[in-house]
């Protein structure tokens, strides 16, 4: 019983100091996203997701889980390893860049869809800055309105592949990558 009552007090706290406004989003699971890259950046290494791994679980479950014929054979690449020159929004964010995949989650590609129609709300949920050219490391994040707060999530950029395709959401422009990953930050 008191665990749950100081818990809620200290969200309060919290949210009296401005996490989880527009300002200061929460970060989901306490990762910081500018602290991740500056260290994969100071190592010289690509951000690996401990937290959300690219392994058969974090694909889902039934007809999504380890050892079903959707996802037999999948291998994670990085877009670096997808397109000679990949791009995080090529020209804009539009409605047309959203395909659907195997997961037919027809109800996330309108949601982002309708995203796209609203600039400045589109860059409040996936951040100005994130390229695969300057300062590359391997991670982006993005934020979601969550139980009446913005939550920041960190991601690696591994999306599963099948057959040499995107397994989920991609874009008709092979080189452009934040729907694919925009749906990865929305399953972790």
């Amino acid at each position: 019983m008191f665990g749950g009552m100081s818990e809620q007090i200290q969200r309060d706290r919290d949210r009296g100091r401005g996490l989880g406004s527009v300002q200061q989003a929460v970060r989901y699971l306490n990762q910081d996203f500018q602290a991740l890259k500056e260290e994969s950046l100071l190592n010289r290494t690509l951000f690996q997701d401990p937290v959300f791994p690219a392994e058969p679980a974090s694909l889902g479950f039934k007809e999504l889980g380890p050892h079903s014929s959707k996802t037999r054979g999948v291998e994670w690449k990085r877009p670096t390893e997808l397109s000679a020159d990949p791009q995080f929004i090529v020209g804009g964010a539009t409605r047309t860049d959203i395909c659907q995949g195997a997961l037919g989650d027809c109800w996330l590609l309108a949601a982002i869809g309708s995203l796209t129609l609203n600039e400045r709300l589109l860059h409040r949920v996936v951040p100005h800055g994130q390229s695969f050219n300057y300062q590359y490391a391997g991670i982006f994040h993005f934020q979601f309105w969550q139980f009446g707060e913005w939550v920041d999530v960190v991601i690696d950029d591994q999306l599963p592949v099948k057959d040499g395709e995107l397994l989920f959401v991609h874009s008709a422009e092979g080189s452009e990558f934040w729907s694919a990953l925009l749906e990865k930050a929305y399953a972790k």
